[in-house]
């Protein structure tokens, strides 16, 4: 998009330069042709004054006279009424240029003066080398514009595709951008929209996930175990023995189905945004080390247990995000951040600074909710002492 921009201002200018070029040659060729016409005539009346004084004074009238008149760019030439024509050349006069032409009558005759219309297009466009100049400083400038224009307008749409790959990754805190253009707002609009209806969809999932868990594999459980405790009686008659046997094998059955059909349920929305948890911890420990470098601060990372397990991303981020926010109001020194993956699928997650000082207030109430709300667990209340998290895998 910016390269496009600038391409286009620089076209732009180009084109507007050529268009008022032509149409201020136009007009002030018109203005300098008038200029110039009047001052061939001045130039013919003040020649045919001369030759009428040389004639009155009785000297001859002949081509070297007029030699010693004509200018190197101007034909003059003199009817002397029905004599030869006495013509006199200047060395840089030619022909093949347009003309100006100025007659002025006197006792001895006509005097025409010719001035090639070079002068004109001289005028017009002066030095060669400083229009070129200023067309290339205009060029520049043009495209100048067009980069920072093309940096006022991507700006937002940048942030937005930042936030629709956020919103990708699982991230639902939106970084959208405060602009006034109409599309980016519409597009923001749409981002934010999307963002709460998958986290409302979510949250639904979440809660039918529990709620199902909880009314199914409950009494599945509860029925498994009697049915269990009716096979280890010894009064049973072979036939009911094996009926209760395959009854308990289908309660299993059920309930190892429903436990699958309740773990798809949680990861169905963003489980296809899963990455490795070590190109996760890698990616959080890169961004918040540069961060803290601002702060002179150093972030220590390390990642262990099943470095192939996947994780959906932007719980992740967005929790670490809220929680090291707050580790760097409260703390001082180094941090230490180490993501453990724990062969069950939950990610363990430890956070650990050299000094802190938390007050009354806990400032990590926000991290705690979300924690809460992504179904996780949190441990410790001071930085210093170490922060545990532990998430589920979806």
């Amino acid at each position: 998009m910016r390269e496009r921009l600038v391409a286009c201002f620089v076209v732009l200018a180009l084109l507007l330069l050529v268009f008022f070029g032509a149409v201020r040659g136009y007009t002030l060729g018109n203005e300098l042709r008038e200029l110039e016409s009047a001052r061939v005539h001045e130039r013919a009346a003040t020649l045919a004054a001369v030759v009428e004084a040389r004639a009155a004074a009785g000297e001859k009238l002949g081509p070297r006279f007029l030699d010693g008149l004509v200018r190197s760019d101007e034909l003059l030439v003199l009817d002397t009424r029905g004599a030869t024509e006495i013509e006199a050349r200047g060395q840089e006069y030619d022909d093949a240029d347009g003309l100006i032409l100025a007659t002025s009558d006197s006792d001895e005759g006509e005097l025409t003066v010719a001035v090639g219309d070079h002068r004109v297009s001289d005028l017009i466009i002066g030095d060669p080398w400083a229009l070129a100049v200023l067309v290339v400083l205009s060029l520049l400038g043009a495209a100048v514009a067009g980069l920072l224009v093309a940096r006022a307008l991507g700006a937002p749409f940048r942030r937005l595709a930042d936030a629709a790959g956020a919103l990708g990754r699982g991230r639902f805190d939106l970084d959208l951008p405060t602009t006034r253009i109409p599309e980016a707002q519409a597009i923001a609009r749409s981002l934010s929209t999307s963002a709460n209806q998958l986290r409302d969809r979510l949250r639904r999932d979440q809660d039918f996930a529990a709620h199902t868990s909880h009314s199914l594999r409950s009494p599945m459980t509860g029925l498994r175990l009697e049915v269990e405790e009716l096979t280890l009686r010894d009064d049973l008659p072979a036939d009911v023995h094996e009926t209760l046997v395959r009854t308990l094998a289908g309660i299993q059955h059920v309930d190892r189905v429903a436990g699958e059909l309740v773990d798809l349920q949680r990861g169905s929305l963003v489980e296809s945004a899963q990455v490795p948890l070590g190109d996760l911890a890698t990616q959080v420990a890169q961004r918040w080390a540069d961060r803290l470098a601002l702060d002179d601060r150093e972030l220590t990372a390390a990642v262990e247990g099943e470095l192939d397990q996947c994780y959906t991303p932007g719980p992740v981020e967005h929790l670490l995000d809220l929680v090291l926010v707050q580790v760097l109001t409260v703390s001082r020194g180094g941090v230490r951040l180490v993501l453990d993956g724990a062969t069950g699928g939950h990610l363990r997650i430890s956070i650990t600074t050299e000094r802190s000082s938390v007050g009354d207030a806990d400032p990590f109430d926000a991290a705690r909710a979300v924690c809460e709300a992504l179904g996780g667990r949190w441990t410790g209340t001071e930085p210093m002492d170490g922060l545990t998290i532990f998430l589920p895998r979806r």
